[in-house]
């Protein structure tokens, strides 16, 4: 167990990313109020008597030259063609499938919305890094806007010589690392995710990463097929049209075509399956975005566990789909490095079933009524496949136990 001590951060603060919003021009207009150090703490760690104040508490701390700011950071980001998608070339041997390595007990760890630059988030990472794993996967998200500076400073560990924050680094696995596309990724038209985070990340070679090739991916043995999707670059559109016509997270047709050509998920394949994106394919607290799913259902028609993050909360689910689309064991783990949001008394979806959420009013010295940030814990063992999901602090706040047989997920006890 991690002790539970105060100290002068050296990094973001929560404070700065509470009640951050989804919608890109007010991630832009937020950024701005962040101030070049980490603000003091409070002397005791202690929970918020209240929740912090609305979205647009921060307004009044706007000046006309941060503002100018923020209207050129907007538009010179936002205006202009998307990054291309990068797909795997056919001529090359490398496909985008790789062979879990590990031995008898493969351990993978993983975190989404984890690129803060938070001291929640540099426990976590130093958590994940004592976990050994052999792979670590990012599920998406660098705040604010995933741009050249924030995604060196909030995820490859590069200090940024305009503020005085000390930077964080994604914990490296031992075979290899992998990060998924988000939507803040996509606010700078993923310029620096796939310019700056893919060449730092992929399998190891020579004790160096030999570049993650795409935004998607598929890490599998003889038991288990891990397939990771990206439903971030289609999670943007024309700016301000985006509000009125709100983005679906298609997969892209290339992720399609090599799903269908290259991995082959086939009925006749009795490997469980587990997927892998940024957004959730449903919620009882947020939005849905079922069209991935549904695209999904012409190649697989069985069960199977889903991880994502976008919602910063962690909820496991009972097994769950939408008419059209496929079967899923859903877990949210959203809750690497930002204010974790409490679960509301009740659900707005309650037709998906929550098997367990974590209400826990984290103790912090910025005195944000706000969750637990966390992780998890993977391990594959033949057949059997066990999760941890553990808190800043390293403690288990729930475990589950999964075989496949036939291609069929069965839970243990």
């Amino acid at each position: 167990m991690v002790e539970r001590t105060t100290r002068q951060s050296s990094r973001k603060d929560l404070t700065d990313l509470a009640d951050l919003s989804r919608a890109p021009i007010l991630s832009f207009l937020q950024k701005q109020v962040q101030p070049r150090a980490p603000r003091p703490k409070a002397a005791t760690l202690a929970p918020a008597a209240t929740p912090p104040a609305g979205t647009f508490r921060w307004i009044l701390e706007y000046s006309p030259r941060r503002l100018l700011k923020w209207l050129w950071e907007y538009f010179s980001h936002r205006l202009g063609r998307r990054h291309s998608f990068m797909s795997y070339d056919a001529s090359s041997p490398d496909n985008g499938i790789y062979s879990l390595e590990g031995d008898d007990d493969i351990r993978i760890a993983l975190a989404g919305d984890w690129g803060t630059g938070t001291d929640e988030a540099a426990a976590v990472a130093e958590l994940m890094t004592a976990f050994m794993p052999h792979y670590s996967i990012h599920l998406g998200d660098v705040y604010f806007v995933g741009d050249a500076s924030e995604v060196d400073e909030n995820f490859l560990g590069i200090k940024n010589p305009a503020n005085e924050y000390d930077p964080c680094l994604w914990p490296k696995g031992i075979k290899g690392s992998f990060a998924l596309n988000g939507n803040h990724e996509m606010y700078a038209r993923g310029i620096a995710y796939f310019d700056r985070m893919l060449p730092a990340l992929g399998l190891n070679s020579n004790g160096k990463p030999a570049r993650q090739k795409a935004s998607y991916f598929c890490l599998q043995n003889d038991y288990w097929r891990i397939v990771a999707l990206d439903t971030g670059y289609n999670s943007i559109g024309w700016p301000l049209i985006e509000y009125v016509l709100q983005p679906d997270c298609a997969l892209r047709p290339e992720l399609i075509h090599w799903l269908r050509n290259v991995v082959q998920l086939q009925d006749d394949d009795t490997r469980g399956i587990v997927v892998l994106s940024h957004h959730e394919y449903y919620s009882a607290y947020d939005h849905w975005y079922p069209k991935p799913a549904k695209q999904l259902a012409q190649f697989i028609s069985r069960p199977v566990l889903w991880f994502w993050g976008h919602e910063h909360r962690m909820t496991i689910y009972n097994e769950f789909g939408v008419p059209g689309g496929i079967k899923a064991f859903g877990r949210c783990i959203g809750h690497g490095g930002m204010p974790v949001d409490l679960p509301p008394k009740k659900a707005k979806h309650s037709q998906c079933r929550v098997e367990f959420v974590d209400h826990r009013i984290y103790e912090n010295d910025e005195r944000l009524k706000v969750g637990y940030n966390g992780f998890a814990r993977m391990r594959l063992q033949a057949n059997q496949l066990s999760i941890e999901y553990v808190d800043r602090y390293d403690a288990v706040i729930f475990s589950e136990a999964w075989k496949t047989e036939d291609g069929f997920l069965t839970r243990v006890r």
